[in-house]
């Protein structure tokens, strides 16, 4: 499976949505190249999947395709608490259209798949978040929702998908950090989910949980931006959305560096550098 997640940062007043993921697909081989979050025509929604490629992928992409024909839902006419609906509707419909099933099964398995869908919503101005899974009890996909406003029984402001070792991992491991790092106000996330999400994927315990770390953000105003992870792999320092960047090719995102987790633009880190090689000529520390 994966480890995906998506909570609302808070840094003093500011607030955005913040969703992170793996970039690792397994099944016989391991691929550490593949895009878990997509963006949306819309902007200000952003959408992760845990699970099987096979029915997470046709989801995906026929529900991005139903945004960008449909105006309404293009142009942010339709809220975020619309389109979820039409979500659910539109995976429930799709599961009716698989036939040709092997001998002996006679109706198709659930979706082995969990998806995470959220945004800002102008109708309820916060952020909101879903996690779409099988539910056995409905015979439905269903989900579950989170808010910017903690609702009772919440103690973070995040939702996960993947794999549930994975899952419990991390739950761990945040639950631990913030109450070092922030004591009383521990329920308040920054970037700790992101650095437990690196550590996850540095410990290399979990075979399907690898590859460079996905960064993408929404916020208040609306727009959506996903970032390049400075992350070395064999063939690049950069990646975005998984993808390791070719040598000299230059993206209009911003960097973020999972162990300093700086946001900055490559411009601004390049001249950090060179600064950096000056001081070092001088005999002055870079540090």
């Amino acid at each position: 499976m994966t480890l995906s997640m998506a909570w609302v940062r808070r840094v003093g007043v500011a607030h955005e949505l913040v969703f992170a993921s793996d970039s690792r697909l397994t099944g016989g081989r391991r691929w550490d190249a593949c895009p878990k979050i997509l963006t949306l025509p819309r902007s200000d929604a952003l959408i992760a999947f845990a699970g099987d490629t096979l029915d997470a992928y046709p989801l995906m992409i026929q529900f991005r395709n139903w945004v960008e024909l449909d105006s309404r839902a293009r142009d942010r006419e339709r809220d975020i608490t619309e389109i979820k609906k039409r979500m659910r509707r539109m995976f429930a419909d799709m599961h009716t259209h698989i036939s040709d099933l092997p001998r002996g099964v006679d109706k198709a398995p659930p979706f082995d798949c969990e998806l995470l869908f959220g945004g800002w919503s102008w109708l309820r101005s916060e952020f909101c978040i879903w996690r779409f899974a099988w539910n056995a009890d409905d015979t439905s996909y269903n989900f579950s929702g989170m808010r910017s406003q903690l609702l009772k029984g919440q103690r973070w402001p995040i939702m996960f998908a993947g794999t549930p070792d994975a899952v419990e991992d991390a739950r761990t491991r945040l639950a631990d950090r913030l109450e070092i790092k922030n004591g009383p106000r521990a329920h308040i996330l920054n970037m700790e989910p992101f650095e437990i999400l690196r550590d996850v994927i540095r410990a290399e315990t979990y075979s399907d949980v690898g590859g460079p770390p996905q960064l993408a953000k929404v916020y208040r105003n609306g727009r959506s931006q996903p970032f390049a992870v400075r992350w070395a792999t064999p063939a690049a320092e950069l990646s975005v959305l998984g993808r390791p960047l070719f040598h000299r090719e230059r993206i209009a995102v911003p960097i973020v560096d999972p162990d300093a987790v700086e946001f900055r633009t490559e411009k601004t880190l390049a001249k950090r550098a060179r600064r950096a090689l000056v001081g070092v000529d001088k005999g002055v520390s870079a540090t």
